[in-house]
């Protein structure tokens, strides 16, 4: 394992599509001259304290579902990567697992968010995390871990926090025009159209939206992944 590697913890069991949803953020890694690893949390998995990053992205299981083989061994290894101090971002269900190993409660919520939405970052944390819009697609969400400071917040309720190194978003800073090409892979035309019914999204546009916003989108994404592998930051 060379030093500069960054560990992307992907949920799909197609490992070339888990490579794919790490979207903007691989290429944010790679421009700041990490290069990711993105594996499946069953895979063997390095020690945390040989590498110097760690993204755990979104899965369409919840991350209170122990019943899932590799969840709890996931648990366990971001429980070796938080006692590391390894700079850790976990995005949706990745937050959501960062929540419950630090502490925290996942369940359904009552506000659940497709598509893009306002989020309004907190102190100094609107130095990273932009103010206005975000990827979200969430049903799930998480609460505030013990002794973890809120860094963004909407109508829905928490968006991002912090705890140590450790940085839980809701929302997808990583989305690209491919990565939500890979999502919709395992959607069906009437998942599609049941989404436009309960949210009023209409899911081509959506796309259409991602691929001509791609390059604020992208920027932002490197925005965020500035103020995770920068600890001073996260201290402020």
């Amino acid at each position: 394992m060379t030093s500069n590697t960054a560990l992307v913890l992907a949920h799909e069991d197609d490992r070339g599509r888990g490579r794919i949803e790490a979207g903007s953020l691989a290429d944010a890694l790679r421009a700041r001259g990490l290069t990711p690893l993105v594996v499946h949390p069953s895979d063997d998995l390095p020690d945390p304290a040989t590498v110097e990053a760690v993204v755990v992205l979104g899965s369409v299981d919840s991350a209170y579902d122990d019943s899932l083989s590799w969840l709890g061994p996931e648990r366990a290894y971001l429980a070796r990567v938080v006692d590391a101090g390894t700079p850790t971002l976990g995005v949706c269900f990745g937050g959501q697992i960062l929540s419950r190993v630090l502490g925290g409660v996942v369940e359904r919520s009552p506000h659940p968010e497709v598509g893009f939405v306002d989020v309004t970052p907190e102190g100094a944390a609107a130095s990273w995390i932009d103010d206005g819009p975000w990827m979200q697609w969430h049903f799930d969400h998480f609460s505030l871990p013990p002794g973890a400071r809120r860094l963004a917040h909407n109508d829905a309720g928490l968006q991002a926090f912090v705890r140590g190194r450790v940085v839980g978003t809701q929302f997808h800073p990583e989305i690209t025009a491919d990565s939500f090409a890979a999502w919709r892979m395992g959607w069906t035309r009437e998942s599609e159209r049941e989404v436009r019914r309960d949210f009023g999204i209409d899911v081509d546009e959506l796309a259409a939206r991602i691929e001509g916003d791609h390059a604020p989108l992208a920027a932002r994404c490197a925005r965020l992944l500035d103020g995770v592998l920068d600890g001073r930051l996260l201290k402020s």
